[in-house]
C-alpha cells in the first residue's frame, strides 16, 4: 500500500487515524513484503494478526497462509475491514482489545479451526508492545513464532543482553530473538517520532528449567521494583528472605552486593532462585 492508496481509503471510509491508539499506517510494500518473508508463514498456518488496520497487512497474510484471525478494537474500522473480511474467507475479524482475549478463547479458535500451532504477525500500536509480548511468551498455548513491528529503541532492548529489563529478560527466557531491518519513520502516514524494526522472536519454548516459574517471577519482577536501589536490597523487601541467606547466596554464585537487576542474566535468576529453594 502506498500514500495513495491509503489517502483513498481513508477518504473513501471517512477515516482519521488515531493518535491515541497509535495509528501511523504503514505506506511501504517493500517493508510489507520484508515481515512476510522473515515471518516464514506458509500455507499450512494460522496466523494471529493484532491491530489490522486498513488491512495492508493482512490481505498479504491472507494470501500466504490458511487463515488469519485478526483482533482490532477501532469499530471505525469496521466497514472497511468487514469488506475486506468478505472478500477473503480465510479471514476472521474479532472485535476485541487482544490483552483481553483469554488462553480459554484462542483455544477455542485454534479447535475452530483445527490448528495444533499459530504464528503471531503484527504492526502493533507500539505502547502495547511490553504486555503484548508478554502475554504470548507466557501464554498457555505459546505461538510458534512472533513477527512484529515495534519502536526501534524497544526491539535494540530486548536483543541486547548488556542492560536487562522485565520485557527482555520476558524473550530470552522463552525464546530467540533477532531484529530483520530498522525502519526508517518515513514509510508511515502519519510519520511518528521514532524509527521502527521489524522483530522476530523465534524457537518460543514452555518453561523447563528445573525451577518453579511463578516463584521466578516473583523474584525477578521484585529485583526491578525501585529501578534506583541495588538488587540486594529490592529483594529483602521480602520478609521471607532473610538477610544473611541472601548475602550469602550473592557470595557464592559471586554477585557484587551493589548489583542492579538490568545487569543480571537468566543463568543469574535462576542460581538465585535454585539457591533461595534449598
Amino acid at each position: 500500500m502506498n500514500i495513495d492508496e491509503l489517502q483513498f481509503l481513508l477518504k473513501k471510509y471517512h477515516l482519521t487515524p488515531n493518535k491515541i491508539r497509535g495509528q501511523n499506517f504503514l505506506v511501504s510494500d517493500e517493508v510489507l513484503e520484508d515481515i512476510i518473508s522473515s515471518s516464514k508463514i506458509s500455507k499450512q498456518d494460522l496466523i494471529l494478526e493484532v491491530g489490522p488496520g486498513l488491512g495492508a497487512l493482512t490481505q498479504k497474510l491472507t494470501t500466504n497462509s490458511r487463515q488469519v484471525v485478526a483482533l482490532e478494537i477501532d469499530k471505525n474500522l469496521q466497514e472497511l475491514l468487514s469488506t475486506l473480511a468478505k472478500l477473503n474467507k480465510n479471514l476472521e475479524i474479532i472485535w476485541q482489545d487482544i490483552l483481553s482475549l483469554t488462553d480459554e478463547q484462542w483455544q477455542e479458535l485454534l479447535n475452530k479451526y483445527q490448528a495444533k500451532d499459530y504464528k503471531i504477525v503484527a504492526n502493533i500500536p507500539y505502547y502495547l508492545t511490553g504486555k503484548f509480548v508478554r502475554k504470548f511468551v507466557l501464554a498457555k498455548q505459546k505461538p510458534l513464532s512472533m513477527t512484529l513491528m515495534v519502536q526501534k529503541e524497544v526491539a535494540e532492548r530486548i536483543i541486547n543482553n548488556r542492560k536487562q529489563s522485565l520485557l527482555s529478560l520476558s524473550v530470552a527466557f522463552y525464546a530467540k530473538s533477532k531484529v530483520i531491518r530498522i525502519v526508517n519513520r518515513d514509510n508511515f502516514h502519519p510519520q511518528p517520532k521514532v524509527d521502527s524494526a521489524i522483530l522476530y522472536i523465534y524457537d518460543i519454548k514452555a518453561w523447563d528449567y528445573g525451577v518453579d516459574e511463578r516463584k521466578t517471577w516473583q523474584i525477578i519482577k521484585r529485583g526491578f521494583a525501585f529501578k534506583r536501589k541495588k538488587l540486594f536490597n529490592n529483594l529483602l523487601s521480602d520478609s521471607s528472605i532473610a538477610k544473611d541467606k541472601l548475602k550469602k547466596i550473592f557470595d557464592d554464585i559471586g554477585l557484587d552486593s551493589n548489583i542492579r537487576a538490568e545487569k543480571l542474566s537468566t543463568d543469574d535468576w535462576l542460581n538465585i532462585i535454585k539457591h533461595l529453594e534449598i
